[in-house]
């Protein structure tokens, strides 16, 4: 049978979810939880990669398994062999060819900004505290110009392995919440640290140190120099994927 199962985790204290022999990875993790609760080796296929601290709302992988637990129950007998901070949250079967990744349609992920002049320890690694002046309108703007199909180089994060850099964004928002600023993102794959380097190029333009049209002339250099700096991975999440 294959299994699909939904996934939170906080990401804090991970690096990343991609398997490392000599490092804690939510793969790692996940792996031997799945493995102690079925009683056998198995392999997991996972939506995406997400980044050393990068957290997860919506993360979904797949695997393979004979296993006598009801469907309905797997999810809280695997969470009794995981840390507290990695749990599974829903399961279910799919199709023999369905893959975690290869069937993704699209996949969605939330910056989060908190925005006030003092530090609030119950958001520590949780969001990005920028308690600058930021126009909002000016950011949603620049945004526009990154909708569609791109060369996204500019904003591709060092020492990534890709065949190309076109990638292609179906929507950005950017939701005022408050104290709290959220960009969501909607496409169905992003480059290493895309997301985080929009967000750090769009706050750059929201804080007035360069224009709406900066986001325009960043894409068509190419050049992730042209770029701002990669926000902090603690503001990032995998919120949802689309099947």
């Amino acid at each position: 049978m294959n299994i699909l199962i939904k996934i939170v985790y906080d990401g804090t204290n991970f690096y990343g979810f991609q398997y490392q022999p000599d490092k804690r990875t939510v793969e790692n993790e996940l792996t031997l939880g799945i493995q102690n609760t079925i009683k056998e080796k198995t392999k997991i296929y996972y939506a995406g990669r997400t980044d050393r601290g990068v957290h997860a709302l919506g993360q979904y992988a797949n695997f393979k398994s004979d296993t006598t637990i009801d469907i309905g129950n797997l999810p809280r007998v695997i969470n009794y062999n995981l840390p507290e901070d990695v749990s599974v949250i829903g399961a279910k079967y799919v199709d023999d060819d369905f893959h975690a990744r290869f069937s993704a349609k699209k996949k969605k992920y939330r910056y989060v900004v908190y925005r006030s002049r003092y530090r609030n320890a119950l958001l520590c690694n949780r969001a990005y505290e920028y308690p600058f002046d930021l126009n909002i309108e000016k950011m949603r703007t620049s945004m526009n110009y990154l909708l569609g199909e791109h060369d996204y180089n500019s904003f591709m994060g060092r020492n990534a392995i890709v065949k190309d850099t076109i990638r292609s964004i179906d929507s950005v928002d950017i939701i005022e919440n408050r104290n709290f600023l959220y960009f969501d993102f909607v496409g169905k794959s992003f480059l290493k640290n895309m997301i985080r380097i929009i967000v750090g190029t769009a706050l750059e333009i929201g804080n007035g140190r360069f224009s709406e049209l900066h986001m325009k002339e960043v894409l068509d250099k190419k050049n992730r120099k042209a770029a701002g700096p990669t926000a902090p991975s603690c503001g990032l999440y995998l919120l949802d994927v689309e099947y």
